[in-house]
């Protein structure tokens, strides 16, 4: 029997402690080819991530106690943990100690896991652990070592893009270096370059291997120890405008008076891809087991995999596909990693087409052919590795949680890499499906989204009734929609709420040519696609026009209380840690987006009329609905201050807004307690602003 019940307020048994409980990002999965590894963030925990090995049905956390592993390059990190094989195995580490004992191991039935390097959040120090039973210098209940030394006074070093030698003697990793604290002298602007560090008695400590650009991405070094391959970019470029690949020549260096070894740079990096004044945006560098060089480039309008021999001349780079697909992301964190390779040379890769995911399998032998499509639930997939002879993946299906799926070979049936694992938090009869759509917007671009319908099992609405629409905005903007399983989604969806999520202009997953389509036009064609898709929704019948919202978070705030102030398409907004001031912004943003808006906007200072012009808080006269603001006061991406200024603002005008700041929390909030409070604020909005 169909139970009725108003739209927006049906009796959901997702509540917002589930919710919250539910948003576990997953990470950095890895394989020694026994264990599978992976970088967990747990909300009951502040936000506390944590690295965790699986042999087995058997889980153990493998991190410090109380130690979170998370870098801070460039703000949002990335990198923070790798593999380190037969770490210290050779001799006896000298390196400092970790100042708090190491937890007591957990029992692991079989092989111990491996050593592993990791980053922690409270120093961005980076530290070598061993696995279970097994301390850093080899002994049982060995305590963390560190392998980076404490930065001089004043001044701040984060780590992040870590991976070890073939060999476990280094581990390589991104380090930058924050300006000097006022007063105490220094560096004006931040300075990064690639540093190997030491993880053995003979080699402790640091050496820098490249510097001279503004930006590094994750180094990964050739088996034989003689190469490290890297993307770079300088300022005002982002890595996905624009950016080349170079390989440096590297040497050990063995000190005659005291035995002392050190890793170098042997000779100046080569361009193998990308540089100065070319539109060319790489990626991903991997060295093959046949020596030669992977890397991702766009240079035919798609992120696509091309392999290169990896040393100064001889054949040109060669495409592994010519599938007009994403590859490949945009690197707001480092170490993505999105294709692998197997042991005979097959490239197992995510592709991403029309806003889903999926995985597949490019023959090396074969580079015309198409590539094969692999058996797998996942639709949005973020991170993968090799494990034994088949891959591992974390990935989120449309009915259950992000999860570590586990293909153990290319030909057979995938499964889940831990049996008692998440699930989601809803019956499959209470989930609601994603359903892609695809328009013509006002400017004649297409405009591409998912659709999620309300659905509770046996519920529906009132006859005759439509539901109220949530449009959400992604962040980024660079970035793109999940048509996976998200559990703030269905939050809302399993009350009787319609939500679409749009990839506007801008987006990835759509080729070069999309992603560039918000140059100088961010502000403006973003919000106009994100009311454009809800008019589609309303022409179609699948919502009520006269009761629609729109959120978003970061970037996609910005959208979201622009597409508010733009006319009567929408009556209410929510803005997550959202953009309100694009000057303000430029004025006090990190200097990793330093730039950014100078090609999403135009350059200042003779676009600042233009920055005006599409900052919320300079349209709140034009805002005639109302509006939710949700802040961290920790943020250094986006200030407090954004949100403050729009709310004064607003209030000025006479228009209706709620504000609500989160202390201790930054750009994304990780705290169970702030997301729950979060949810059901957001939820008591929509259902007094759409008079549900």
């Amino acid at each position: 029997m169909t139970t009725i019940a108003p739209f927006g307020r049906w009796p959901s048994p997702l509540r917002a402690e589930q919710a919250a409980a539910g948003k576990v990002s997953l990470s950095d999965v890895c394989s020694d080819g026994t264990f599978l590894y992976w970088l967990e963030s747990r909300p009951a925990e502040g936000g506390r991530i944590v690295f965790v090995g699986a042999h087995g049905d058997a889980v153990v956390d493998l991190s410090p106690q109380k130690v979170s592993i998370r870098s801070r390059v460039y703000e949002y990190g990335g990198g923070a943990v790798c593999l380190v094989p037969a770490a210290g195995s050779t001799s006896e580490p000298t390196l400092a100690a970790a100042p708090a004992p190491a937890p007591e191991p957990t029992p692991v039935p079989g092989p111990s896991p491996s050593a592993f390097a990791y980053v922690d959040l409270a120093d961005q120090r980076v530290w070598l652990a061993g696995g279970v039973g097994v301390g850093a210098g080899g002994d049982v209940g060995g305590e963390p070592m560190a392998l980076s030394e404490e930065p001089p006074a004043g001044q701040t070093w984060n780590h992040g893009g870590l991976q070890a030698s073939a060999d476990g003697a280094w581990v390589v990793a991104v380090r930058e270096v924050l300006p000097s604290q006022p007063g105490q002298g220094g560096h004006d602007t931040p300075r990064r370059s690639i540093v190997a560090l030491g993880t053995r008695a003979d080699n402790a400590g640091a050496s820098v291997l490249l510097e001279g650009h503004d930006f590094y991405g994750a180094p990964r070094l050739h088996p034989d120890g003689d190469r490290v391959a890297v993307a770079v970019w300088d300022h005002p470029d982002m890595q996905w405008d624009r950016s080349a690949l170079v390989v440096a020549p590297i040497e050990a260096l063995t000190d005659p008076a005291d035995g002392h070894r050190s890793l170098v740079a042997a000779g100046p990096p080569w361009t193998v891809a990308g540089g100065p004044g070319e539109d060319e945006a790489v990626g991903q560098p991997a060295w093959r087991s046949d020596g030669s060089l992977r890397f991702v480039s766009d240079r035919r309008g798609w992120w696509q995999p091309y392999t290169h021999g990896g040393r100064p001349g001889g054949a040109p780079s060669r495409a592994m596909t010519s599938a007009e697909a994403e590859f490949h992301g945009a690197d707001f964190v480092l170490s993505l990693s999105t294709m692998v390779e197997l042991s005979d040379g097959t490239l197992v890769a995510r592709q991403s087409s029309q806003g889903i995911d999926s995985l597949v399998s490019i023959r090396a032998s074969a580079p015309g052919e198409p590539p094969r499509p692999l058996v797998q639930p996942c639709t949005f997939i973020t991170g993968l590795c090799a494990h034994g002879e088949g891959v591992a993946l974390i990935g989120t299906t449309p009915e259950s949680p992000a999860d570590v799926w586990v293909l153990p070979a290319p030909d057979r049936p995938p499964r889940r890499a831990v049996t008692a694992t998440r699930s989601a938090p809803l019956a499959p009869a209470d989930v609601a499906v994603a359903e892609p759509f695809a328009l013509r917007g006002r400017s004649g671009r297409p405009v591409h989204g998912v659709f999620y319908p309300p659905t509770l099992g046996k519920t529906s609405g009132p006859p005759g009734e439509l539901p109220p629409l949530v449009v959400h905005c992604h962040g980024g903007p660079t970035s793109a929609a999940s048509a996976g399983f998200d559990v703030v989604t269905q939050y809302f969806t399993s009350r009787g709420f319609a939500v679409a999520a749009v990839d506007y202009a801008g987006s990835t997953g759509y080729g070069r040519v999309y992603r560039c389509s918000l140059w100088g036009q961010w502000g403006v064609a973003d919000s106009e696609d994100c009311v454009d898709a809800a008019q589609f929704l309303v022409a179609e019948r699948r919502v009520d026009g006269a009761r629609l919202a729109v959120r978003g978070s970061s970037a996609g705030g910005l959208t979201a209380l622009n597409a508010l102030a733009d006319g009567p398409t929408f009556r209410a907004a929510a803005s997550w840690y959202g953009v309100t001031d694009l000057m303000a912004l430029a004025a006090s943003t990190h200097d990793f987006e330093a730039h950014y808006m100078d090609r999403l906007v135009g350059p200042l200072p003779e676009s600042q009329v233009r920055y005006e012009q599409r900052s919320p808080v300079h349209r709140a006269a034009e805002i005639d609905g109302s509006v939710l603001l949700l802040q961290g006061l920790d943020d250094p991406v986006v200030p407090p201050a954004q949100a403050e200024g729009l709310r004064d603002a607003l209030l000025a005008a006479g228009r209706h807004c709620r504000a609500r700041f989160f202390a201790g929390e930054s750009h994304g909030f990780r705290r169970a307690e702030t997301l729950i409070a979060c949810l059901e604020e957001e939820l008591a909005f929509y259902q007094d602003e759409l008079a549900l």
